[in-house]
């Protein structure tokens, strides 16, 4: 049985890592795909405008995905997800024959506010698989790099834009398969899930500020990166550097890396590793304005904004986790990134095309200075509730754990269980490794002492049993 529970959770998570490389990919080869066709249409400028239309079209998709989770039955979601892959299929084909400008950015808008709200519900689906994981970086990190990787082949490999096309619509098929696999088996965690998890041992002083200060963090930062970005593709525009298709792997690899550093001490460094990074993309901006290698600003870019990526992905699906609307915070990151890049973007091209360096250092310093006082306002409002091990009291009456566990009808599991749970203060995973049963299982047991106990959570389990008397 504990072999099956862990097999079931290798493929959930293979499966999670597949599907968001995917819903990376189908975003960036149908974004370029568009661009393209666009460009038969209109000029560079309007290719830009219409661009910005359909960011803001994925926006709204990933807006209404929470809307129709909690309003919709299940048959008629899985016929809404069926229907729009087909629509999506027709869309792509549309885009590609690029009739007119109309005909290009209708299916364009269908298609992205589609992909939006698909892709919101995969992020939410996918948190529920890595709830509590000290892994969830990786494996955001790895997926990054996947899509960015099968958007270069695609890209450099297939010149044909109806073998793109087709290619970008048998990649939906299959996305649409793996969603509908993995929302079934998130249905189950989540009822396997009844218990505490990991991150139950941390709360939130306050939701509100906690998530107006990471969405602070995420707009400033979006601000500095997209900065960067004009800076790089001005050079580029300009001729006088041809940045060409190669660079983007360091997106991949990038991404691969953030995953492994941010994981160290179970992303305890997260935050100040994204800190650091700003810093040093901050930095850049002037060198570049001000004349310095354009390679090391060019460099600094790709690396940067995979790390980027993986950040703001990572902390809102980590964010979810102490939200009333968890379908909503998932996956509203890439939303957020989405938007500020198009707001901000002729903006931040009319300072760059100014030439004012004495503008862009104080710009560059204020947007560091707001991201140094979001940083710290989202990290101050974690708290950690569990008693620490030194001030737990040990279970040294036995006659108190057989008269509770007389009391309330333990089974035996469920007594080893509540014993390792008041001995360690390790996470639930290591638990489960420590007794020899899956994850599954331990959540199965907690969830059970909680009901018997009418407890809400391992932590009021405790406290319960600390505070229970033999003669209760």
């Amino acid at each position: 049985m504990k072999k099956i529970c862990v097999n079931n959770e290798r493929i959930n998570v293979l499966t999670s890592i597949i599907l968001m490389a995917l819903f990376n990919f189908l975003f960036l080869g149908t974004e370029y795909l568009f661009d393209n066709m666009m460009a038969y249409a209109v000029d560079s400028e309007g290719v830009v405008l219409a661009q910005s239309y359909i960011l803001g079209a994925s926006v709204l998709g990933f807006v209404i995905f929470p809307v129709v989770s909690r309003r919709m039955s299940s048959n008629t979601k899985r016929m809404l997800l069926f229907c729009g892959t087909v629509f999506g299929v027709i869309c792509i084909f549309v885009i590609q024959q690029h009739l007119s400008y109309a005909a290009i950015l209708f299916p364009g808008l269908i298609f992205f506010t589609f992909l939006g709200a698909v892709g919101s519900g995969v992020h939410y689906w996918v948190f529920y698989v890595f709830e509590g994981s000290r892994h969830l970086a990786k494996m955001m990190g790895a997926a990054y790099a996947l899509g960015i990787f099968l958007q270069f082949v695609n890209h450099n490999c297939v010149k044909n834009d109806v073998v793109k096309a087709v290619i970008l619509s048998v990649s939906l098929m299959f996305f649409l398969i793996l969603i509908l696999k993995l929302k079934k088996e998130t249905t189950f965690v989540r009822q396997e899930r009844t218990g505490e998890t990991e991150k139950d041992r941390v709360t939130l002083r306050s939701r509100s500020v906690a998530a107006g200060a990471l969405v602070a963090c995420v707009v400033f930062m979006t601000c500095v990166f997209s900065t960067l970005d004009n800076a790089v593709t001005l050079v580029h525009a300009s001729g006088s550097v041809d940045i060409g298709q190669w660079p983007r792997l360091l997106l991949a690899l990038s991404g691969l890396t953030a995953g492994f550093l941010y994981d160290l001490k179970e992303r305890r460094f997260m935050n100040l590793m994204m800190y650091s990074v700003t810093l040093l993309s901050t930095i850049c901006v002037v060198v570049i304005q001000s004349g310095g290698s354009f390679l090391v600003g060019l460099i600094v870019f790709y690396l940067s904004a995979g790390f980027f990526v993986v950040f703001f992905t990572v902390s809102f699906m980590e964010l979810a986790h102490y939200m009333k609307i968890p379908e909503f915070w998932a996956g509203i990151g890439r939303a957020i990134n989405n938007i500020c890049a198009v707001m901000t973007s002729a903006l931040s091209v009319m300072l760059l095309s100014s030439k004012n360096s004495m503008a862009i250092i104080i710009t560059a310093l204020i947007l560091f200075v707001l991201i140094s006082i979001a940083i710290y306002v989202y990290q101050s409002q974690f708290r950690l509730e569990e008693m620490k091990k030194s001030e737990q009291p040990v279970i040294d009456d036995t006659d108190k754990f057989a008269a509770f566990s007389e009391q309330f009808s333990l089974t035996d599991r469920e007594q080893d269980v509540l014993k390792v749970l008041l001995e360690s203060d390790e996470n639930v995973q290591e638990i489960a490794e420590q007794i020899l049963i899956s994850r599954a299982a331990l959540y199965r047991h907690i969830t059970s002492l909680n009901e018997k106990t009418e407890t809400k959570s391992r932590i009021g389990l405790l406290q319960f049993y600390y505070s229970w008397k033999k003669e209760n």
